[in-house]
């Protein structure tokens, strides 16, 4: 049993769960333990990127290494699930187990893993087309989930003002003109996107949604604001064959945003 949640992820569920998060953090150790001997698990160390979730390299009966995911409270668990059910280990990891009512999940471990930052487009943009099925399960509309990040990207201090009330705006007008819906990965961006012997480019962590596809194409674009944007912009629209005026409105929603 692990004895003390990592500092980073604790103050990073902290922050987005708020009064939530004190008593699962508190918990974690034993829902751990719980549902490694479930599976019948040997837990590993916490991998890096936990958010709204815990992440643990975990070792299988069998011997076969494999990722333990343990949603915080907020983390929408369900959506994730029957995404990666439908995905069916194509762009994304196999899902190998399940609890929803833990919100516990067990995935194929990527390797090698490392993280995708200077992936192909080409490869970008076939991923991305894996992802985007049109027939979705019940999920969220992503301008929903949109308008949620740009309040608290208002409340956290990181957008105010004109920059802010244009990227309300444009939320606004994309939705009005919409393209057919598909599954949206939602938080499509390098720390996202890793290597993989199997696949050559692997998705994980996804926080899907259903509308228009190109806003991933816009995370990608927007990357953490890594250099290089207006050449990915470029490349991925190609790619795609996006309409240019809507990705270049995703991309500044998304720089609003964060």
């Amino acid at each position: 049993m692990r004895e003390a949640v990592q500092p980073t992820f604790r103050s990073s569920v902290t922050r987005l769960a708020g009064d939530d998060a004190t008593a699962w953090l508190r918990e974690l150790p034993a829902l751990e333990a719980e549902v490694a001997a479930r599976w019948n698990l040997e837990l590993g160390p916490e991998l890096p990127g936990g958010i709204l979730a815990s992440v643990r390299a975990v070792r299988q009966a069998d011997g076969t290494d494999a990722v333990l995911k343990l949603a915080g409270p907020g983390d929408r668990t369900v959506d994730e699930i029957a995404c990666l059910r439908m995905w069916a280990g194509g762009a994304t990891p196999e899902l190998l187990d399940a609890d929803e009512s833990r919100g516990a999940i067990l995935l194929e471990r990527i390797v090698p893993g490392a993280a995708a930052i200077d992936a192909d487009v080409e490869h970008v943009a076939a991923l991305l087309r894996q992802i985007q099925l049109p027939d979705a399960p019940p999920l969220r509309p992503l301008v929903d989930v949109v308008r949620r990040r740009l309040d608290r990207a208002e409340r956290d201090g990181r957008a105010s003002g004109a920059r802010l009330a244009w990227a309300r705006r444009a939320v606004e007008r994309l939705e009005e003109d919409a393209p057919a819906p598909v599954i949206v990965h939602g938080d499509f961006d390098e720390r996202n996107l890793l290597t993989c012997a199997r696949r050559g480019l692997c998705a994980i962590d996804p926080l899907p949604s259903v509308g228009d596809g190109a806003y991933d194409a816009a995370s990608w674009v927007h990357a953490n604001r890594r250099p290089g944007r207006r050449a990915r912009f470029d490349d991925i629209a190609a790619a795609l064959s996006l309409d240019r005026g809507r990705l270049r409105d995703w991309c500044g929603v998304v720089a609003v945003h964060g």
